[in-house]
C-alpha cells in the first residue's frame, strides 16, 4: 500500500469517527446544542480537525442523512429482490427491515425522531432532514397500491394505509429504544411476531 493510499484510508476512518461522534451528540443533546467543540472533545481532536472535513454542523447533518438514507434504501432494494412478486410478503419484510434498521441504530433513530419531518407533495412522501429531503418509502407505497388494487387490504386509501404501517413501526421502535429494560425476545423474532399481529388486522379475510 502506498503512502497516499494509507493516508486516504486514515482520513476516511477519521471522517467516520467524526460522523459517529456527531450522531451521538445530536441524539443526546439536541441539534441546537451541538457545536464543533463538543464533537471534537468527544473524539479527542481539535475543532480544527473537524473543519478539515466539514464547514459547519449543517454539513455534518447532511452527511449523516445522506449516508443513513442511502443505507436504508439499499436494504429495501435487497428485500424487494429477495421477496419476489407477493406485495403483502414484500411489504411485511420492508417494514420489518425498517424496524431492525432503526433499533440497531438507537442514536440515529433518536436524532431522526427529533429532526426529521414528513412532507407530502403531489401524492409522494418525502422525509426532510436539514436542508435536503429524501424519498425512500416508495417501495412501501408500491406494495400498498398493489394490495389495494387487488382488494387485499381493509383500508382503501394508500396514504392512510402507509401511515398506519408507519405508526405501528414507529411505536414499536420507540418503545424498544426508549425502554431497554423491558424484557423482550431477540429483535428479529420479536419484530416478526409483532408484525404478524399488525398485518393480520389490516388484511381482508372475508373473501
Amino acid at each position: 500500500m502506498s503512502i497516499q493510499e494509507r493516508k486516504s484510508k486514515e482520513q476516511a476512518r477519521l471522517k467516520q469517527k467524526i460522523l459517529r461522534a456527531t450522531l451521538r451528540v445530536f441524539a443526546e443533546q439536541g441539534y441546537g446544542k451541538v457545536s464543533m467543540r463538543r464533537i471534537a472533545a468527544l473524539i479527542d481532536y481539535s475543532p480544527t480537525t473537524i473543519y478539515r472535513f466539514f464547514r459547519n454542523k449543517e454539513e455534518l447533518l447532511g452527511a449523516i442523512a445522506a449516508g443513513t438514507y442511502g443505507d436504508l434504501a439499499a436494504r429495501f432494494e435487497k428485500v424487494k429482490a429477495r421477496e419476489g412478486a407477493d406485495p403483502l410478503g414484500t411489504l411485511r419484510s420492508l417494514v420489518g427491515e425498517y424496524i431492525c434498521f432503526c433499533v440497531e441504530r438507537p442514536e440515529m433513530f433518536k436524532m431522526y425522531s427529533n429532526l426529521g419531518v414528513f412532507e407530502v407533495e403531489a401524492g409522494a412522501v418525502y422525509e426532510r432532514l436539514g436542508g435536503a429531503r429524501y424519498r425512500v418509502y416508495q417501495s412501501w407505497f408500491a406494495c400498498i397500491r398493489a394490495l389495494i388494487g387487488s382488494g387485499r387490504l381493509v383500508v382503501k386509501d394508500e396514504m392512510r394505509a402507509f401511515l398506519y404501517f408507519w405508526d405501528a413501526a414507529q411505536g414499536y421502535i420507540d418503545h424498544r429504544v426508549g425502554q431497554p429494560g423491558v424484557p423482550r425476545g431477540p429483535l428479529a423474532e420479536d419484530a416478526e411476531a409483532y408484525l404478524e399481529l399488525v398485518f393480520r388486522g389490516i388484511e381482508r379475510t372475508d373473501e
